[in-house]
């Protein structure tokens, strides 16, 4: 199924009508001209520039309510829905990283972390571009997913840099998911535990045949009882002894694998 085939039909609310919202119904009003979309949002000014008169409003405080009778509710990563309950219709949010993820083609490589996440992935974005490869640098740094999607082909690498509100409620991970470091910061829409759980989300869906680079002396991190694969590789920064198969260590300053 294609991501066009996958929206056709549904009920779609539009979950905050910032940037990324804006790139959504960009996206939804291109493929479907006449489609009849729902924007929530907390605040009842948003820019109503380039909407029509097939676009519905939930504005202000009552913004949720009744939600969960759409099918499908693409939620922007400022949207913070802490201290309330969203057990109604928590199985019907997705974000445009999810649906990147589930319906476009090319290699995927998902980068988070507490600190450090922009700069590793303009970082790796470059090195890519340099190489010759048709590249994409999207999500919280780069251009909205939803602007590019349809130019992603099968040969494209695609940079995403990924924060813990867009992970929260993901149920798919990149073909290669980095995880520079976690700590107790950034914790505005959720518990540490919960936060912790939300970084650890980039590679909890991964197949077998993915890869999860992570940092392997950061404390939170080495806490955390995840299943890793046998395939995945912990970073350390010095020569480390450590029951860890694949790693990577600094050692004379060359890279040792």
């Amino acid at each position: 199924m294609s991501l066009i085939e996958f929206l056709k039909d549904k009920k779609i609310c539009i979950l905050g009508y910032g940037k990324q919202g804006k790139s959504t119904f960009k996206y939804l009003r291109k493929h479907f001209p006449n489609k009849k979309i729902t924007i929530a949002d907390k605040n009842e000014n948003i820019d109503k520039k380039e909407l029509d008169e097939n676009v519905y409003f939930k504005l202000g405080d009552s913004y949720l309510k009744d939600i969960e009778n759409f099918d499908l509710i693409i939620k922007a990563p400022g949207v913070i829905l802490k201290d309330i309950d969203i057990s109604k219709f928590e199985n019907k949010i997705i974000t445009d990283y999810e649906l990147l993820l589930r319906f476009s083609p090319g290699i995927t490589i998902g980068i988070t972390g507490t600190k450090g996440k922009s700069t590793t992935s303009t970082f790796l974005y470059n090195v890519l571009k340099e190489q010759g490869k048709k590249t994409f640098l999207l999500g919280n740094i780069g251009t909205p997913i939803l602007d590019e999607i349809d130019n992603i082909t099968n040969d494209s690498y695609v940079v995403i840099e990924v924060s813990s509100h867009t992970l929260e409620f993901a149920k798919f991970s990149p073909n290669i998911a980095i995880l520079l470091d976690i700590y107790p910061e950034h914790l505005d829409h959720c518990s540490l535990e919960n936060y912790i759980k939300s970084k650890f989300n980039i590679a909890k869906f991964q197949k077998n045949k993915d890869i999860f680079i992570y940092n392997a002396e950061n404390e939170i991190m080495k806490e955390f009882d995840f299943k890793y694969k046998e395939n995945d590789i912990g970073v350390f920064f010095d020569d480390y002894k450590d029951s860890i198969k694949n790693k990577v260590y600094l050692k004379d300053n060359r890279n040792i694998f």
